[in-house]
């Protein structure tokens, strides 16, 4: 996966980005909390739900492939940091 994959735009907190996928993913949240190890730290892990920690910003990843980089109000930093998320997922992806 790769991040010209998505479609990123400001989410309304002014303090994110979101990238959605342009075609249907799905993630096994339970590979890829041990695939982004490689990006960052995981600091919460759900069924729903896995928020890892990159460089200075919190990046929430959802089954459907949702994207959500807090901590970063320009747009092309918040795409380098999904970038190097996105990188790490390998057999996660389906």
């Amino acid at each position: 996966m790769d991040v010209a994959d998505f479609t990123g735009k400001p989410c309304r907190s002014k303090m994110a980005y979101e990238f959605l996928p342009n075609k249907k993913v799905n993630i096994d949240l339970e590979s890829a909390a041990v695939e982004v190890l490689k990006a960052g730290s995981v600091e919460v892990r759900t069924k729903v739900l896995l928020m890892i920690k990159v460089e200075n910003c919190t990046v929430s990843l959802f089954p459907s492939g949702k994207l959500l980089v807090r901590g970063e109000r320009e747009e092309e930093k918040a795409k380098q940091i999904a970038k190097k998320t996105l990188a790490t997922l390998k057999e996660s992806v389906k």
